[in-house]
Order: C-alpha cells, then sequence, then structure tokens
C-alpha cells in the first residue's frame, strides 16, 4: 500500500480534506500541516517552491513509491516533489503554470509591501475581495480561509508567497493527473487535459464525491 501525502492550499489546513479522505481507498494518509512545517523548518532567506519541496521530500522521506495529493498551493508543491522523486501525483484545482494564479499582480516584492504594511490582512481589503467572490456555495469557506488569514503569523503568509510567486526551475514533469473544474475563479483551467468536476475551486469540500470517482479512477490508469 503506498503512502499518501495530502498538502493543502494558500491560507488552508489540512482539514479541507476531510470530506475527500473517508471516499478515497483506504491508504496511509499522511496530512502535511504547512503552518507546522515552516515553524519546524525556520527557513532564512529567500525560498521558492523547489526548496520547500526539497525539505519535505528530506523530512518524510519521499519516494517513487509515493502518492502525493495537492489541492491549489499544495499540488505546485507536490509537482516539485515530483521533479525530485518521481512520486506520482495528483493535482486538484492547482497548476504547473504560475500565470494560471489569478491575482492582480503576481510581483512579488508588491505583494511583500503589501503584506508587511498590513493592507493584505485588512478588513476593507478582505472584505472587497469577499465581495467579489462570485460563488454561493463555497462562500462562506472563502469567507472563513480570508478570517482565519488575518490571524495567521505575517512570516508564515509571505513564506506561502514565495512559495507561489518567487521564481523556480523550470519543470520537467508532470502531474500524473490533474482534476480542475470549469468555474473556479481562483486558478484557471489548466491547458493540458484534464478530468472536469462540478463545482469551483473547492471542489474537493463541495463535490467529493465527484472528486474521490476522479482520483480513484486516475489512480487506476496510473
Amino acid at each position: 500500500m503506498p503512502r499518501v501525502f495530502l498538502l493543502h492550499g494558500y491560507v488552508e489546513d489540512p482539514t479541507i480534506f476531510d470530506q475527500l479522505v473517508p471516499l478515497l481507498p483506504q491508504s496511509d494518509f499522511t496530512r502535511i500541516d504547512l503552518a507546522d512545517e515552516c515553524q519546524h523548518w525556520k527557513p532564512t532567506g529567500k525560498i521558492n517552491v523547489q526548496k520547500v519541496a526539497e525539505y519535505l521530500v528530506n523530512r518524510y522521506a519521499i519516494t517513487a513509491n509515493d502518492l502525493l495529493i495537492g489541492h491549489s498551493m499544495g499540488g505546485w508543491i507536490a509537482i516539485y516533489i515530483k521533479q525530485l522523486t518521481q512520486a506520482t501525483v495528483i493535482q486538484i484545482s492547482s497548476w504547473t503554470d504560475q500565470r494560471k494564479i489569478r491575482l492582480p499582480t503576481h510581483n512579488l516584492s508588491i505583494l511583500k509591501f503589501l503584506l508587511f504594511s498590513g493592507v493584505t490582512q485588512s478588513r476593507p481589503l478582505l472584505r472587497f475581495f469577499q465581495k467579489q467572490y462570485p460563488f454561493p456555495e463555497s462562500f462562506e469557506l472563502y469567507k472563513n480561509l480570508m478570517e482565519g488569514m488575518r490571524q495567521m503569523n505575517r512570516g508564515y503568509l509571505y513564506w506561502q508567497l514565495q512559495i507561489l510567486f518567487a521564481e523556480a526551475p523550470h519543470l520537467t514533469v508532470s502531474p500524473d493527473l490533474r482534476i480542475h473544474t470549469r468555474r473556479d475563479s481562483i486558478i484557471a483551467r489548466p491547458n493540458e487535459p484534464y478530468t472536469e468536476v462540478p463545482g469551483d475551486h473547492f471542489s474537493l469540500v463541495f463535490h467529493p464525491k465527484e472528486v474521490a470517482e476522479a482520483v480513484r479512477t486516475g489512480i487506476y490508469m496510473i
């Protein structure tokens, strides 16, 4: 039985997989909490997604025999783990091209300034984004994530922003399975083939049966 590592997304935590995991084939699941990993690692200086992937590979002794399921930012980390180890990777609402992230700016210097000046965690900005959010089905989850972000340590938030937007080595591998929705307002659809599921960016929470079926089918085909 392969080990299955679960990697959550930006400002999320491992509970994002709570609805999905019971519907997946019984496995040896390890939920990686990136907030705990950042605190444990205590990185200094600049980082990027590959450096985080290297840290996780060493910490968990990840090999080609393992399976990683990553949601959003977690899928981005997972594909760099695959590049290092050849582990099997399933991405849910994720990407292999940073340009797919739907944010007005990808400039890390600007994002760092906004974060440490307090703008990123300000109520007016968060309320603005909440008003723009288009999906009633997942609105409360999105709102709770935004409110949770207000309480997060800025060092950890910047760590995540570096994962998302810092320049990283060119990818030479692809995920074994991409699962995405047409209505994702946070991450644009892949140009490559993908398995479509209903819902929005948080399909794994609100349509877990369909996502689990895509994972089971994908594992069988892999």
